[in-house]
Order: C-alpha cells, then structure tokens, then sequence
C-alpha cells in the first residue's frame, strides 16, 4: 500500500511523478551511499536521496534509478530548490498539533545508544 501520491506539483509548476522505493531499490541505495554508510550523517544522507530517488519522471520525462552518489547529485539539480521542497511535505509532513508524539528510528536509536 502506498503512502505517497503518485504526482506532486512544485510552486514552479514542475511535475514530479513518485513511486515507492520496494526493498530492492533500498538495497541498492544503500550500495550507492557506499562511505556515505559510515559518517555520521548517514541517515540524513539516506533520508534525503530516499526522497530524491523516490521521483519516477520529471514533467513526464523519466528518470532512472541511480547507481552512483554522482547520479543521485545530478538527479537532486534536476529536481531543483522548490522539488526538495514539494518532496519534503510529502515524505516529512508538518505535524498535527493534536497528534500524540511517536519516537522515530533516530529516537530509538538515540536511546539504545544512551544505554
């Protein structure tokens, strides 16, 4: 079951056709990020290329899945400011004031770490 849309549009006016990444396309990700694995800022790096490589086609023109970090680069420019944007309200919506606080996996992973 899908939790994204299958379209969003930017404030340009950009089309961006999405999909959800199965687990495959998360193994392969994860072999693109390669010495992005090992910094410390290896999961905001897979958050963000998550979000990015999540985008099937820009204006209706079809975007391959990358295989390099370079690819996952040139594929970011091609989305543009106001896409990251678009992209992020709909992989990070805001939260709803009456909405009881859940741990994420970064809260979980901070407490084991505490321990």
């Amino acid at each position: 079951m899908s939790t994204i849309p299958k379209e969003i549009t930017t404030a340009s006016g950009k089309k961006l056709e999405l999909r959800e990444l199965d687990p495959g396309d998360m193994l392969d990700l994860i072999e693109v990020a390669g010495s992005a694995m090992q910094s410390a800022s290896a999961g905001a790096w897979m958050g963000y290329a998550q979000m990015i490589c999540s985008v099937d086609a820009i204006d209706g023109v079809p975007v391959e899945m990358p295989a390099t970090k370079e690819q996952v680069k040139q594929v970011a420019r091609r989305i543009g400011n106001d896409g990251i944007v678009a992209l992020q309200a709909v992989f990070y919506p805001p939260k709803k004031p009456d909405t009881p606080e859940q741990p994420g996996a970064a809260d979980v992973d901070m407490e084991t770490a505490k321990n």
